[in-house]
């Protein structure tokens, strides 16, 4: 008696063992590594991060390179794909393995590569940016850079036992912001505009590129940097100064006949403070070219300020009234002041 009831209780638990595995393949089947939304939610990481870090640039480039509209338009064409996917096992969770691919159109990635050294200079620009895709667990073969990548599965019914089918596709989030930032660094070259300031001056794209492969290449600019430019080389080196909307002659002529108006106290005191604001920024701009830049420049800088204090005192000198004179010099020094600073601006490349 006893060892029949040993041998149905023994039946009894070979039963329930089979009918928790049986429970257990139901939970794991009821699994999909299948999410396409997951392609799609990465790409939009993609673009905000890349569009966050292209107008964080040009709010910092004082050489206006990049059209942050281009790069943004580049980032919505880049794909996303998730190939191979396995439903496996680690430690005890159930977990999708796949292999994560991201593909940069093939003229873009071509532009990107050619437009790279008005950003990055003369360096590297392919080996050095396979390097940072690789400290962010990514391989690159050519257009396409690809890493091991991991998210929990989707149930694929409703009534899945595991508590795992609740939930959603995890992921190493951090990972996709991190290569978001690389490939957006990337996307700056595609970025850049037609026209070029290098140097003080204005130049097609592909003549710039010249001159940064070559220096002492033959390429003429198609004009100056801009009429503010224009006038500041113009007083630079003691010549008329061109037709840009602005006649010093013509303004002291206009300032003499008013010179019995009265200045607020409010005007003369906003004049004093936008000439010291723009000879602050002058200043920074300045400390921070590069010293071999700086040392070039040294001369010619030195005679600007020269001719930029005769020209303003030479306005301010037959006006009476003291407060008159005071505005009329602060407004002339402000003004070339900023044509000065939009020309050294040019300068900040090199």
């Amino acid at each position: 008696m006893k060892k029949n009831l040993f041998v149905y209780g023994l039946i009894g638990a070979l039963a329930l063992t089979a009918c928790s595995k049986s429970k257990e393949e139901k939970a794991i089947e009821s699994l999909s590594c299948d999410n396409p939304q997951l392609s799609s939610e990465i790409e939009k990481t993609l673009q905000s991060v890349i569009g966050n870090n292209a107008n964080q640039f040009v709010q910092s480039d004082a050489r206006h390179l990049v059209d942050t509209n281009k790069v943004m338009a580049a980032a919505k064409e880049l794909t996303v794909s998730l190939s191979a996917p396995e439903l496996t096992k680690d430690n005890n969770k159930q977990i999708c393995n796949s292999k994560l691919n991201i593909t940069v159109p093939e003229n873009i990635w071509k532009e990107i590569q050619t437009n790279a050294p008005l950003i990055n200079g003369k360096s590297d620009f392919a080996a050095r940016f396979k390097e940072q895709l690789k400290s962010n667990g990514f391989s690159m073969n050519d257009n396409v850079f690809t890493k091991p990548f991991q998210y929990t599965p989707l149930g694929s019914s409703i009534k899945a036992a595991s508590a795992l089918a609740n939930l959603g596709s995890d992921y190493d989030k951090s990972s996709i912001q991190n290569v978001a930032i690389t490939i957006g660094n990337a996307l700056l070259a595609y970025g850049v505009k037609d026209t070029v300031n290098l140097g003080g001056h204005l130049y097609n794209r592909a003549d710039a590129l010249t001159l940064i492969h070559n220096p002492h290449a033959q390429v003429k600019p198609i004009e100056q940097l801009s009429t503010d430019a224009q006038t500041a080389s113009a007083i630079l080196n003691g010549k008329a100064v061109p037709n840009t909307g602005y006649n010093i002659d013509k303004a002291k002529s206009s300032n003499n006949s008013n010179t019995t108006n009265e200045v607020s106290a409010h005007a003369l005191q906003e004049a004093r403070n936008n000439n010291a604001n723009a000879n602050n920024m002058i200043n920074h701009l300045w400390v921070n070219l590069e010293e071999t830049v700086r040392t070039t420049l040294r001369p010619e800088e030195q005679k600007w300020i020269a001719n930029k204090l005769t020209q303003c005192q030479a306005q301010a000198a037959n006006i009476n009234n003291p407060d008159q004179s005071e505005y009329i010099r602060l407004q002339c020094d402000t003004k070339l002041t900023n044509e000065r600073i939009n020309y050294l601006k040019g300068y900040s490349l090199h």
